[in-house]
Formats: structure tokens, C-alpha cells, sequence
């Protein structure tokens, strides 16, 4: 990701219910609900940017080119559909570190009341639920993509995280760019502490210039104090 990168800190992350029941926040699908036919067609249509939760790779690829297939079928006539990646990183300065502190949360998310947890998987939505599944194919995922908090109510881009050490997680975001990922909104608990180790540690890697293709887009990034990340 090029240096020119703008790389910003939100506060909140407000949305709002537009119609069909596609949750939006401004011109940005929201995972939400986006996993759906009806939700999908908007998004093609109308979105600026398509919003992805923490999926594996394989399925981050598929939907990218459902949507793009969409588009033309639509006959979009806005400028070409983008997408972004929200996600809880959990960054340490080593691979170890990262994995307890990981394994040390989601006991403490273990230790919540069953019935409101089992309360939580009856009442989402489609794309939430999707990622609840994720857990059933194994507790990592691709490199460093973490499906165990989604067992103890994890949820939206809480549900899975992607740990490891700096570089370990930044090699993962590329992978997401490569697939044509070109906004991440990067965040974790509590907040200021994880945005600063997010500022310090991680950024400076995704706008490394030498990680960038000549000639190609300014990337967005954001670490984001949001209600969406684990407690």
C-alpha cells in the first residue's frame, strides 16, 4: 500500500437502515446484511464501497467476483464497485504473544452466560451468521484468521480476528489488497491501547512503499474505535 495512503482514526461507527433492510454506513454496504440476494444487488447497483467482515480468503474472492459479475448485470453507472475489509487485529510484538493474549481473551468471552450467547447466534443476521460457521471449519483459518471468539459471542467484525505479530498480520491484510481489498478498518480492545499498538506497529507496514505494485490506487486505512469489536 503507497505511501500516499490516507490513514485515518473514527470514533464512532454510525449507520442506518436503508431500504430493503440493507444496513448502510454512508455509501458503504455494511456486512450486515449484504450476503443477501436483495442486499447484494444494491451494493452492485448503488454502493460506493462493499464492506466485508473477517471471511477467509476463498470466500472474501468469491464474493468480489459475485459483485463484479453483478455490476454489469445491473448495468451499474457509478464508478466501478470497491470494497473494504473491517476487521479486529490483534498485533503483538511476537507471534507467542499475540496468541495468548488471543487464547486470554476469548477465555474471558467463555466465561459470559451461555443462554446470552446462544440468544445472540438465533437473532443474526445472514453475514453474521456466515461467520459464526466459520468456527465449524477449524479455529485458524488461512494464515492467522482467528474463528474462535464467534463460539463466545463475538460478534460483526469481532467474530474473528487476525493475530499474530506485526508483520504476521500485515502480510494477511496484503493478501486481502491482492484480491482487490482496497479500504481496511482495523480495530481492537480497549481501544486506545489497541489503536495505538495498531498506529505504531501495523500501519507502518501497510504503507511500506516497496509493498505496493507500480501505478497502483491509494489505499484507505482506518483504526477504528467502533461497538463492533470484542469487549
Amino acid at each position: 500500500m503507497p505511501p500516499r495512503s490516507r490513514i485515518r482514526a473514527t470514533a464512532a461507527s454510525a449507520s442506518s437502515t436503508a431500504k430493503n433492510g440493507v444496513q448502510a454506513t454512508g455509501t458503504a454496504i455494511s456486512e450486515a446484511t449484504a450476503a443477501i440476494p436483495a442486499a447484494e444487488r444494491v451494493a452492485a447497483q448503488e454502493a460506493d464501497v462493499q464492506l466485508f467482515w473477517g471471511e477467509p480468503l476463498d470466500g472474501v474472492a468469491e464474493r468480489i467476483d459475485r459483485l463484479r459479475t453483478l455490476s454489469d448485470e445491473v448495468g451499474r453507472e457509478h464508478r466501478p464497485l470497491e470494497f473494504g475489509l473491517r476487521v479486529t487485529t490483534l498485533v503483538r510484538d511476537t507471534t507467542d504473544e499475540a496468541w495468548r493474549a488471543a487464547e486470554e481473551k476469548v477465555a474471558r468471552m467463555a466465561r459470559q452466560d451461555p443462554r446470552a450467547q446462544e440468544a445472540f447466534r438465533r437473532g443474526t443476521a445472514v453475514g453474521q451468521r456466515r461467520l459464526l460457521d466459520l468456527a465449524d471449519r477449524g479455529d485458524v483459518l488461512d494464515s492467522c484468521l482467528y474463528t474462535a471468539p464467534g463460539r463466545y459471542g463475538g460478534g460483526g467484525a469481532g467474530t474473528t480476528w487476525l493475530v499474530g505479530s506485526a508483520r504476521e498480520v500485515a502480510d494477511a491484510l496484503h493478501r486481502y489488497r491482492e484480491l482487490g481489498v482496497t479500504h481496511f478498518v482495523l480495530s481492537d480492545t480497549p481501544y486506545r491501547q489497541e489503536i495505538a499498538r495498531v498506529g505504531d506497529a501495523l500501519l507502518p507496514l501497510l504503507t511500506e512503499p516497496a509493498a505496493s505494485p507500480v501505478g497502483s490506487a491509494p489505499r484507505r486505512l482506518s483504526a477504528a474505535h467502533s461497538s463492533e469489536a470484542p469487549a
